[in-house]
């Protein structure tokens, strides 16, 4: 070996209580970022994907809001007493409106309005999206089992205004066929 290695280690070694410390730390620090971390977010999200589900009874999770809104109605109408099986259909006003964030320059002689993008990988970009209007609702249209029962469609008729404010002569109740 060579003069200067053996100088650098009588220097250094056996090391000194605050290196060999320090020695100690960095290994650890190594340990920790070597090990593989679960994304807390991502299994929050499925976690809460699977209750959304189990309440829905296996509910599709991409349906769209007017799927959605026809499903939970038929849900709720079908455990009123009286009114047995059921299919809604709605009709709505337009498709909704999102509210995309924009970023606002000006200077002397002219503003500028331009759209947020989020980052999502290395090459997607999405407008960063503020807030979400869905649709109004302007016709619903009831086929229960139920539905031949003036009590009934009453009842029916009441819950569709009261849920989506729409006007009496817009809800069209129906009495389903029976089954052979």
């Amino acid at each position: 070996m060579s003069a200067r290695w053996l100088e650098i280690k009588k220097k250094y070694w056996p090391p000194k209580k605050d290196q060999l410390l320090i020695l100690i730390l960095a290994g650890l620090l190594l340990a920790v970022i070597a090990v593989p971390v679960e994304d807390k977010k991502a299994s929050e999200e499925t976690q809460t994907m699977e209750e959304v589900m189990a309440e829905a009874g296996q509910r599709e999770p991409d349906l769209d809001y007017e799927s959605r809104m026809e499903q939970k109605l038929e849900e709720l109408l079908a455990r009123v007493d009286g009114v047995g099986e059921v299919r809604v259909m709605l009709t709505f006003e337009g498709s909704g409106e999102k509210v995309v964030e924009k970023d606002r320059t000006s200077d002397a002689e002219e503003s500028r309005e331009e759209p947020v993008y989020e980052e999502h990988g290395s090459s997607e970009r999405m407008p960063y999206v503020t807030s979400e209007m869905n649709p109004k609702v302007e016709g619903i249209l009831v086929i229960a089992q139920g539905g031949g029962n003036s009590r009934i469609r009453q009842e029916i008729l009441e819950a569709a205004q009261a849920l989506f404010g729409v006007d009496a002569h817009k809800i069209k109740i129906m009495k389903m066929e029976e089954t052979k």
